[in-house]
């Protein structure tokens, strides 16, 4: 059967990875000149597909640090020697590697595993100081360890500014990294080249999935592919889950993109509902007043149809759901998940319009 080209969930490479080819340069261009990169955008825009992209279809040595389940110091030490030791799949030489640092672990083999039992003050600066000699070091979701520990934050700054190779920083939360790399205060200010990675060009997209059909004899209309890119706001994530989902159902019959949409929602049903249940009052009706899709929602005639009391409660509901990042603010507000906004208007229009 033939492969899914329409991937999404995970690490997106080489063919089945859309466009991006200026981001691709500019990475490559700034990663050779040895300076260090900072790239933002909300989660699910595709930034590590995009950076794992450019390093390796240009064949720059890298090590992957995913910020998100590091707890402390320990935990990144850990994380750089799992990963250290992919790249050398070879326990002698893994094994003379570990000896330069003063570090008590364990090691199981098939496959290789480093339990890091004890660090000392300097094995951080030690261990990545060594790495960056010959590899660019990626920190996928960098805000995640300020936001548990900012004195490591610190101790990660004053090792990463005198390392050999680039250092590529990545991040979903901008309010947090906005002010850490972009503010004259800010710890990491004037750290290097900042990325804001936007949505993929509509055209280009669109492009890119009537080539896929195309190339697998199914047929599909522009409008079709307009119909695709306008339920999934041209969202690189939810562009290719509705696209995954269509791919197979055109295996076997001619279905309607807005059907597919249907069975997605349907299918995500409890756990969208779960989502809004655990909100108070107040983010649920903002949430539903997003969903309704109206620019102006301080107006007083949507706050009546939502029953929201004023302008500073609506303001606070919206704050507290971006600290829970279901929504987001880029010029307006904007729910994140695309299709949960689309559930939330099926409720909003069944339920109060």
């Amino acid at each position: 059967m033939t492969e899914n080209p329409f991937v999404f969930g995970k690490i997106v490479r080489g063919v089945h990875f859309c466009d991006r080819e200026v981001e691709i340069d500019q990475i490559k261009r700034l990663v050779h000149s040895k300076q260090h990169l900072v790239v933002i955008s909300p989660r699910r825009y595709g930034k590590t597909s995009l950076v794992i992209n450019a390093l390796e279809s240009n064949r720059i040595p890298y090590l992957y640090i995913d910020c998100s389940f590091v707890e402390d110091e320990k935990a990144i030490v850990a994380v750089a020697l799992n990963e250290y030791a992919k790249k050398l799949d070879n326990i002698a030489l893994l094994e003379k590697f570990l000896k330069r640092f003063d570090v008590s672990f364990s090691i199981t083999l098939k496959p290789i595993n480093i339990k890091v039992a004890e660090i000392k003050m300097d094995t951080l600066k030690s261990l990545l100081t060594e790495i960056g000699k010959n590899y660019t070091i990626v920190f996928d979701e960098f805000q995640d360890i300020y936001e548990k520990d900012k004195k490591l934050v610190n101790k990660l700054r004053s090792v990463i500014q005198f390392l050999e190779k680039s250092v590529i920083v990545l991040g979903s939360k901008r309010h947090i990294l906005n002010g850490m790399f972009l503010k004259p205060r800010g710890i990491f200010y004037n750290f290097g080249y900042s990325l804001h990675l936007e949505k993929i060009e509509q055209e280009r997209f669109g492009k890119f999935i009537a080539h896929w059909f195309k190339k697998n004899n199914m047929k599909l209309e522009n409008e079709e592919v307009k119909r695709i890119l306008e339920l999934s706001e041209n969202h690189p994530f939810f562009t290719q889950y509705l696209c995954h989902f269509l791919f197979e159902k055109r295996r076997i019959e001619k279905t309607e993109v807005g059907n597919v949409l249907d069975e997605i929602l349907t299918t995500n049903s409890i756990f969208y509902d779960d989502t809004f249940r655990s909100l108070p009052s107040s983010q649920q009706k903002a949430l539903l007043l997003l969903s309704y899709g109206k620019k102006e929602i301080y107006s007083a005639e949507l706050l009546k149809k939502f029953g929201i009391t004023s302008s500073q409660a609506l303001q606070k509901a919206l704050n507290s759901l971006i600290k829970k990042e279901i929504i987001d603010k880029n010029g307006n507000y904007h729910i994140l998940d695309v299709f949960f906004k689309h559930w939330l208007y099926w409720r909003a229009l069944n339920q109060i319009v």
